[in-house]
């Protein structure tokens, strides 16, 4: 067997907005969690790259939906 990735195999965007759809359902409870347990000085610091990655994902769904 050729284990050699066909370029010509499209993935089914349906696939992709449920996978980033889930991508964001961890990150958004990543977030709620290190609301939940930080003291108030530490939390922007560790939830800014994770609510950014939220922005960017949300983008990309909007550009599947188009």
């Amino acid at each position: 067997m050729n284990a050699a990735i066909d370029p010509t195999i499209q993935v089914n965007p349906l696939f992709m907005r449920v996978d980033l759809l889930i991508e964001v359902s961890k990150l958004e409870l990543a977030i709620a969690s290190i609301r939940r347990q930080k003291v108030a000085g530490e939390v922007e610091s560790l939830v800014a790259p994770l609510a950014s990655r939220v922005a960017r994902i949300n983008e990309a769904l909007g550009r599947l939906s188009a």
